[in-house]
């Protein structure tokens, strides 16, 4: 079987780095794709094993030389992309798991479709929570926002939701275990179509 690009997507706070993490801990082959971004991180995050944490000036420089496989601006501040790198120098070694909002991914699909490494290897996952308020109660646990920021984020959230039914699976949120379980039910009949 050739190797994939899995894409979970869905609002922030909705479990997507999570699920990241455990699937590449727990399934052999799997690896994340790391993406860069210009906000500041987090106190538990690490450049290069999170994100890469860039400056505007250097995500100027890169997004001039071509660097990346999508961008967008987030939350109409940050900026957030894919490195090309991050991508096509290990697809053909790994199976890769990328954790991107739903703009990035409209943006990974057109620029798929114009190459063809990325032919049907790209497999796309939708975590979608199970309201708006669970969401909310999500976001405020992850840290300190700005009530029109969680608000943004929210509106956000709902215009994103709007969206899941263009992807190949969804999974409705509900606990951690609940929610890696549907990934790796989802992963196991996308490999039996792959193969």
């Amino acid at each position: 079987m050739k190797t994939v690009l899995l894409i979970l997507a869905g609002p922030a706070g909705v479990g997507k780095s999570t699920l990241c993490d455990r699937l590449v801990a727990e399934v052999p082959g799997f690896e994340r794709v790391i993406t860069a971004t210009t906000r500041p991180p987090r106190p538990n995050e690490a450049d290069g094993r999170d994100y890469h944490f860039l400056s505007e000036t250097e995500f100027d420089r890169r997004l001039a030389a071509g660097d990346f496989l999508e961008w967008a601006r987030i939350h109409q501040k940050q900026r957030s992309g894919v490195p090309k790198s991050s991508v096509l120098q290990r697809l053909d070694h790994a199976n890769l798991v990328l954790n991107i909002d739903v703009q990035g991914v409209r943006n990974v699909r057109a620029a798929a479709a114009k190459d063809p490494l990325f032919a049907g290897r790209i497999v796309t996952i939708f975590v979608a929570p199970d309201s708006i308020e669970v969401l909310r109660e999500r976001m405020l646990g992850r840290g300190p926002l700005s009530e029109d920021e969680l608000e943004r984020r929210l509106q956000s959230a709902q215009l994103e939701m709007a969206e899941r039914h263009s992807y190949d699976y969804v999974i409705h949120s509900g606990t951690k275990e609940q929610d890696f379980r549907a990934l790796l039910a989802f992963w196991e009949q996308a490999r039996r179509k792959l193969a």
